[in-house]
């Protein structure tokens, strides 16, 4: 513990009395350390909580200067004054002990018989103690806390700690978007979470220390940053300024909490990154089902129950919009969403999105996933759901849904189903027999744009502008941005080398079937 004057003046062994400021005994900060001056204005070489002990040899015939001298180690931040007796003065000075008792600052008398040194010699004593206990207590609560992370303690065990060694204050940890990761002493009676991150926002949180006021009560935060990403906010808030030795102790809290989430994030990515692996696989059709089925019972993942596939895809920004989350801080949120105990989701990365496979099929987990999205503003990320499957050998089918529903961009979750003949299409993208069938009907016209290398002008481009206007000429001409003579030479040639007429409704609903399998495929739909 810090060393305060109070308890130098209960030691009966140096025989000190205080004379003067004793209504600023308990409001003064602790002693730093013991300076001897005899000279009368000592305060440019203070830095602040150094104990002075004067003789009055400079100042005992001057009462201006007493005055002076009291005036300054009272703004400098002293903590008291010890006067040493019979050297040069047999009483302490009237005007000395009248500026003294205005101010506020203690003043105490040293008996003729104890020297200066044995003053000194008792603070660096006190102050060497409380320095080696801080040390000590620092690597007392660093093995603790790290046993806490080995233990798998989690966030709110390493707070737990923490605590423990801090018994004084209230703990919070947030993450880097204001939710509580995990927390400690925080009560109605103590800190409330929700209005302490609304302080801590009021004054910005780009320093990595920082110390502000709430209702009266000191705020002391720090970020925790992985390594140059920042990850969390832990803060703890105390009925006072925290003292070297605490501060000593938050700084071993936030190593702690480093190491936990590091050590968290480290097997989340390593989960993900399987994940990852099977998805593409799956995606691309090189892994069989019964390789598919031991994967995913590896993963957790219960093989005969029914599931659901979440695709979660970030909109174009808009002027005005937050900055666009990043995928890891996305895919943590969806963890923490729809983790149950130990039942972790499979989630995982597949061409630029994130899917996640959710049970039971007819729970709520888009839309908590969607409501902890808005909490955070990233509104811009949209959820795509796919139907509702059995066979886990439809997983892939299952991809090709929620890739096709999040396309949609849509504010909260759209169901495949919703799409309509899209939707109904979507999980067929991948299918062989899909693919058969777009190569028997569209086969030359892919071709043909294929050899040409044409993009705004293909074929297919002209098919899908003139079945999306209801075959009309004049509309898709004008989309296009071609005549329509030009309209017509192009459709004349899709019939050539379909063999379709494109005047026979029955071939329209076959080019048109086979138009949505290939964009389905190609992730247009």
């Amino acid at each position: 513990m810090p060393l305060f004057l109070r308890k130098l003046l209960a030691d009966p062994s140096l025989g000190l009395q205080l004379v003067a400021g004793a209504t600023g005994l308990d409001q003064r900060g602790a002693v730093r350390w013991a300076h001897i001056s005899e000279i009368p204005d000592p305060t440019p070489w203070l830095e602040g909580g150094e104990l002075l002990l004067t003789t009055g040899l400079a100042i005992a015939s001057d009462e201006a200067l007493q005055r002076r001298l009291v005036a300054g180690l009272d703004t400098r931040g002293c903590p008291g004054v010890g006067f040493g007796l019979g050297v040069v003065c047999d009483d302490v000075p009237a005007a000395l002990a009248d500026e003294a008792e205005r101010r506020r600052l203690p003043l105490f008398t040293v008996p003729y018989e104890v020297p200066f040194l044995a003053v000194t010699k008792r603070v660096s004593s006190e102050i060497f103690d409380e320095h080696y206990a801080a040390l000590r207590g620092a690597v007392d609560l660093q093995r603790s806390v790290l046993a806490a992370v080995l233990a798998d303690a989690g966030a709110q065990g390493v707070l737990a700690t923490v605590a423990r060694a801090m018994p004084e204050v209230d703990c919070v940890l947030f993450d880097y978007y204001g939710q509580v990761l995990a927390e400690h002493g925080a009560t109605d009676d103590g800190v409330q979470a929700s209005k302490l991150w609304a302080g801590l926002v009021g004054i910005g949180t780009r320093r990595d220390r920082f110390d502000t006021e709430l209702d009266g009560r000191h705020v002391h935060a720090g970020v925790v940053r992985l390594a140059d990403t920042a990850e969390a906010v832990l803060v703890v808030v105390a009925d006072r300024a925290l003292h070297e030795h605490e501060l000593l102790l938050f700084e071993q809290a936030v190593t702690g909490v480093s190491l936990e989430l590091a050590r968290g994030l480290s097997v989340r990515e390593a989960r993900r990154g399987r994940v990852d692996d099977l998805l593409s696989e799956v995606a691309e059709h090189r892994i069989g089902q019964q390789a598919l089925t031991r994967s995913l019972a590896r993963l957790g993942m219960d093989t005969t129950a029914p599931y659901r596939v979440l695709c979660l895809r970030t909109a174009p920004p808009r002027t005005g919009d937050r900055p666009a989350p990043d995928e890891r801080n996305v895919a943590t949120l969806v963890e923490d969403v729809l983790t149950d105990g130990d039942r972790v989701p499979l989630l995982g990365r597949y061409d630029g999105l994130l899917y996640c496979v959710v049970a039971p099929p007819d729970g709520d987990q888009g839309q908590r996933v969607h409501a902890a999205l808005q909490s955070r503003g990233w509104s811009q990320v949209c959820i795509g759901r796919s139907r509702p499957q059995r066979d886990c050998n439809d997983l892939g089918a299952a991809l090709l849904e929620a890739a096709a529903a999040a396309a949609a961009l849509q504010a909260g979750v759209t169901d495949v189903e919703a799409l309509g003949l899209s939707g109904l299409l979507a999980g067929l993208g991948g299918d062989s027999a899909a693919g058969a069938y777009v190569e028997r009907v569209l086969g030359p016209v892919l071709a043909h744009d294929a050899r040409a290398g044409l993009d705004g002008g293909s074929l297919v481009s002209t098919l899908r502008a003139y079945l999306r206007h209801g075959c009309r000429p004049g509309p898709a001409a004008a989309e296009l941005g071609v005549h329509r003579h030009t309209l017509a030479y192009r459709l004349d040639r899709v019939a050539i080398l379909t063999g379709r007429s494109l005047r026979e409704g029955s071939n329209l609903l076959e080019v048109g079937l086979a138009l949505e399998l290939h964009d389905a495929a190609a992730g247009s739909a």
